[in-house]
């Protein structure tokens, strides 16, 4: 099947969001690391480690609200899948600071038969502070939840979605279905913390689809630039 090329709509570039750049705001900026270290009693400098790798989603995110603040006209999107990958996202980043806590070697993280049970109390305190997030992004800030689409609402869908899974080797279905929404909305650039994803997949979205995959340090750059 031939690889289809989208045409672009509006000189307004579009950006899309990917799940892990979104949870990492939240969980920085949303308070959630903080709440979790102090109710596990980790230090401050722990804190701080979280911090410095949450910092380029950080930036990018907080820059995205000043420059809608002041006029930018870019739009800038998550699809629902991504909304609902955000809640598995700051799960398994809780997992990982307990597993911490608990003193369990990194090498049993992976295997699920050693996930740690997430207290109720703490699944409560991450969901309310999760909705404030989502309050502050996506009420009136810019960021704009967009359905999915499916293979009913555009002839195109099959033919994108299969050539990202077959020619793409960093791929997953959830990675194929977020990137062709993106496509399919003349997304003009996706912003990712899966390095090996943007490796995989730069050349072959700019080249048939003119979506460029870009870090949140390389976004901030282009953003500043608007």
């Amino acid at each position: 099947m031939e690889v289809v090329s989208i045409p672009k709509k509006s000189s307004i570039n579009v950006w899309f969001i990917d799940t892990n750049v979104i949870a990492h705001w939240i969980l920085g900026s949303g308070g959630i690391l903080n709440d979790i270290c102090s109710s596990l009693e980790l230090s401050n400098e722990f804190v701080e480690v979280y911090i410095k790798r949450y910092k380029s989603a950080i930036n990018f995110i907080d820059e995205i609200l000043i420059h809608r603040n002041s006029g930018c006209q870019d739009e800038f999107y998550i699809s629902s899948l991504t909304s609902n990958e955000l809640f598995s996202a700051i799960r398994d980043e809780v997992r990982s600071i307990i597993f911490f806590k608990n003193g369990i070697p990194i090498s049993r993280w992976r295997d699920s038969r050693n996930n740690p049970d997430i207290p109720e109390s703490t699944y409560q305190e991450v969901y309310n502070k999760t909705l404030k997030s989502f309050d502050y992004l996506f009420d009136n800030h810019g960021i704009t939840i967009i359905p999915e689409v499916s293979p009913w609402d555009d002839p195109q869908y099959w033919s994108i979605v299969s050539s990202i899974l077959f020619l793409v080797k960093e791929t997953k279905t959830q990675d194929a279905t977020i990137l062709t929404t993106s496509i399919l909305n003349s997304a003009d650039y996706f912003i990712t913390l899966d390095t090996p994803l943007i490796r995989s997949a730069k050349k072959m979205l700019a080249d048939n689809y003119s979506l460029k995959l870009l870090n949140p340090t390389e976004a901030l750059q282009e953003i500043r630039k608007r």
